[in-house]
């Protein structure tokens, strides 16, 4: 049994010493290994196991100060997540990562000893500009798109980012903006932005990442040409279906597959029930409701067309119902509207499990006396067999909103869904003074109340994140001030006193060089919208 168990053994030693390739070189004259020679951690020279932030598209330069006595028998390879990137001592590498975080190595090999010295290093996305507000900012011309940076994770962490983009922007109309979208590749899909001008060779896609513009807007269409006479006015995105509002009512549509910029706009404008549709506005809905709006302008009034998205990330969901068109039910008043004309609308609750119940605000001027009114709607949608229910929020459908005006700058506070219908608040500038923010709960009858009068004319008033212990919001002002505010941990429901200006919750400010066109949200993450 001994003699067996020692025949075993030395079978083992066999099969180890047969897999095991040993390439160390046994001449210790030669040993001496290649150092990375940065006593003091300079950080322009390469640091083993630093953890390296850079952002999308950015290149990092790394220069490591390598030190051997036989410079020339050396070789080097440079590894960032599993693939080769680099021969060179000096690394200049285009960020092209899909994660947050990959691990890296530098590989340093002596040739004629046929060994390897192995430095790892790791490279972490920096990803400034995903969540945050958008600033569109008019300077010698043209418009650059400054940021304010949202850490999620840290409250009341901001950055701002003087042209992010390091681009300037053309553009014609007095409207410039931003739209953001997504596609249903996948549940963590950062969005992108569609920038929309009057002018529709000014209008394209901008990265969510990098803020750099991507697509133009005609390379979007057919043969890469707008159709005759084009003027674009809105934009509207549902996942697998797009579409566009010329200003004289054409409205063009898209369809692709679950990605970015498949699909071709057609040049042919959009009919329903054999008539062309003539559009005035697009109302989109957070992507999970299942639908978006299309006001239509017919002869006989004007109309909502509820657009089924049939937007999901689920592999197993084509797309197929995208684009189906329903109209409202009879009797529901979302037809015929013949004394109001639409300005805006909102939607202002989301379904806490849809198909529940969302709701809709809409911005109304009545043509008999020039005033302007809101109506609220909770709308329950059923995407896979587009069945529809509607109910008014006011006892009276319309309700009269005192002192605004046609400049009136309008922030209306979403609410996230839940069991119970919880009220909100509407903020805009007063039509006598564009100085003054009014505030008025939404769905309350009393009037509005004065929130504050600034020093310089309001230029955009914008809601940032919304979650049940704080709310963020911007007020820009004309002279470049530009305010974050917040709520200091208060739900926004019913009851609670979020109308009054306190300045100790103005937690940053900033002087913004050059004038404010625009101001926007932007969300990021589509499980942030």
């Amino acid at each position: 049994m001994k003699r067996y168990k020692l025949l075993l053994l030395a079978v083992v030693a066999a099969l180890v010493s047969g897999c095991y390739s040993d390439d160390t070189n046994l001449d210790y004259k030669t040993l001496d290994l290649p150092v990375i020679d940065n006593p003091e951690n300079d950080l322009a020279l390469f640091v083993p196991n630093r953890a390296y932030k850079i952002k999308l598209a950015d290149r990092l330069q790394i220069t490591p100060n390598v030190v051997y006595k036989e410079m020339n028998d050396l070789s080097y390879r440079w590894v960032i997540d599993g693939k080769e990137v680099a021969t060179t001592k000096d690394l200049d590498w285009e960020c092209d990562m899909e994660t947050n975080r990959v691990y890296c190595y530098f590989e340093i090999r002596r040739n004629s000893a046929g060994n390897s010295t192995i430095f790892p290093f790791s490279i972490e996305l920096d990803q400034p500009y995903v969540t945050g507000y958008s600033l569109l900012v008019e300077k010698d011309g043209a418009l650059r798109y400054d940021f304010i940076s949202y850490t999620v994770a840290a409250l009341y962490t901001f950055d701002y980012y003087e042209n992010g983009a390091g681009m300037q922007i053309p553009f014609t109309g007095s409207n410039p903006r931003l739209e953001e979208y997504w596609s249903c590749e996948k549940a963590s899909i950062v969005g992108k932005e569609m920038f929309l001008d009057d002018d529709p060779e000014n209008c394209a896609s901008f990265s969510g990442e990098t803020l750099l513009q991507e697509m133009t807007l005609q390379q979007e269409f057919m043969n890469e040409e707008f159709p005759d006479n084009f003027r674009l006015k809105d934009f509207m995105h549902g996942g697998f279906v797009s579409y566009l509002l010329a200003e004289d009512g054409r409205v063009f549509q898209r369809k692709g597959s679950r990605i970015y910029y498949t699909g071709r706009f057609l040049n042919l404008p959009m009919q329903y029930n054999g008539k062309q549709i003539n559009g005035v506005k697009f109302i989109t809905a957070k992507y999970s409701e299942g639908y978006g709006l299309i006001y239509d302008q017919t002869e006989d009034g004007g109309r909502f067309l509820l657009v089924n998205f049939d937007y999901s990330t689920s592999e197993s969901d084509s797309g197929q119902r995208s684009g189906q068109i329903t109209e409202f039910p009879d009797g529901s008043a979302m037809s015929g509207i013949t004394d109001y004309e639409l300005i805006d609308g909102w939607f202002v609750k989301d379904a806490a499990f849809p198909p529940g119940p969302s709701s809709v605000m809409m911005l109304f001027r009545r043509k008999s006396d020039g005033k302007y009114y809101t109506r609220e709607v909770k709308i329950t949608y059923t995407s896979r067999t587009s069945s529809v229910e509607i109910s008014e929020v006011y006892e009276e459908v319309y309700r009269e909103l005192p002192e605004f005006g046609p400049d009136s700058k309008t922030c209306v506070i979403r609410v996230d869904g839940g069991s119970s219908y919880k009220s909100g608040y509407m903020f805009y500038t007063s039509a006598s003074n564009p100085r003054k923010v009014l505030v008025k709960e939404r769905t309350a009858s009393a009037a509005p109340t004065e929130f504050h009068t600034f020093d310089s004319d309001v230029a955009a008033i914008v809601e940032g994140t919304m979650k049940s212990n704080n709310c963020y919001m911007l007020f820009a002002l004309t002279d470049g001030t530009v305010m974050m505010y917040t709520t200091s941990n208060r739900n926004v429901g019913s009851g609670v006193n979020f109308l009054t200006f306190e300045e100790e919750r103005v937690i940053e400010k900033y002087q913004i060089d050059g004038k404010i066109r625009w101001g926007g949200f932007k969300y990021g993450g589509f499980s942030s919208f």
